[in-house]
């Protein structure tokens, strides 16, 4: 893995230091960090499983506020700006994580698995619709296997860090 350059990172409108990703191989990672996140995330996304490089999340400092316990911002593997908005209810580590992304919002649950570096447990793309559904059903899940069974429910993923 090796950070490079990518005028195209969804971010970099908003800010023209966030033009940085992590290539692996063929494809891109986390395109909108800044290139010492970059270089950062090639050290921590060394240690994921490979069919968990996709559900990895880098936590990103940006210029805004934040309050009532919402925090930190995540950027997904798509480039895609997250929030985590609050702990699990239930679930010990893990924060409820939600963006927007086209087609709907991504709505899940994640921890952090190194610095910087998170990981979705479970990740869903749900219609605008359904988000509220979504987060409330998320909440209810009272252990990490009831995690796999949420994310079956609404056709998303699960990583490997879930029982």
């Amino acid at each position: 893995m090796r950070a490079m350059r990518v005028d195209s990172a969804p971010m970099s409108g908003g800010d023209p230091s966030r033009v940085h990703g992590v290539a692996d191989g063929t494809r891109v990672l986390l395109p909108g960090l800044t290139r010492p996140e970059a270089e950062a995330a090639c050290g921590w996304l060394a240690a994921f499983d490979e069919s968990d490089l996709p559900l990895a999340l880098a936590e990103v400092v940006l210029p805004v506020v934040l309050t009532g316990g919402a925090g930190p911002y995540l950027l997904d593997t798509d480039g895609a700006l997250m929030l985590a908005l609050a702990e699990h209810p239930a679930v010990s580590g893990a924060r409820v994580v939600m963006g927007a992304i086209p087609g709907g919002s991504a709505v899940g649950a994640a921890c952090p698995v190194s610095g910087p570096g998170w990981a979705w447990l479970v990740r869903a793309r749900v219609d605008d619709a359904d988000r509220v559904r979504a987060l409330d059903e998320l909440d209810g899940a009272r252990a990490a296997a009831d995690l796999r069974k949420w994310a079956d429910r609404w056709g998303g993923h699960a990583s490997t860090l879930v029982a």
